[in-house]
């Protein structure tokens, strides 16, 4: 079997796109907690946090902001996880593949193939958990008849 250097891009394309789905997904649902809070408190204090506010942040960061707003220690913990190989997909995966002479090696892409597939398909499990928990946010200040007012 043989991976073409146009496949291996266009797999590691896939990954990547996976991940920003994460990220996506996490800024989604610390906009929601943001402003689950915010109408909680409702003005009692003052709670300038807004979902715009981490616009910019790294998937590190995103992160340790969702872990403080989540009790969910194992999705924290995979979210963790699943950093590491997105920093390998993203930084080391393609070059991984080329010799000091810049020759690509198929035997190379195919031995880090299942790790590259591995990220998409792992992406896709954790927005659904995310956003699971969003949901239950969602349907948490629904029953409340929380409105958000900015």
């Amino acid at each position: 079997m043989s991976i073409p250097e146009s496949k291996l891009f266009t797999e590691v394309a896939q990954g990547l796109a996976g991940c920003q789905r994460v990220e996506q997904q996490l800024k989604l649902y610390i906009h929601e907690a943001f402003s689950f809070a915010r109408v909680c408190i409702n003005g009692r204090m003052p709670f300038k946090f807004r979902g715009e506010d981490v616009t910019d942040y790294s998937l590190e960061r995103l992160i340790q902001t969702f872990k403080k707003l989540s009790d969910d220690e194992q999705l924290v913990k995979d979210l963790n996880h699943f950093k590491d190989e997105r920093n390998f997909l993203s930084h080391q995966a393609i070059t991984h593949c080329y010799d000091y002479g810049g020759n690509y090696s198929q035997t190379t892409a195919l031995e880090i193939r299942p790790q590259i597939l591995a990220v998409d398909r792992d992406s896709q499990y954790l927005v659904e958990r995310i956003w699971a928990l969003q949901s239950k946010l969602l349907v948490e200040r629904h029953f409340e008849n929380l409105d958000d007012k900015p």
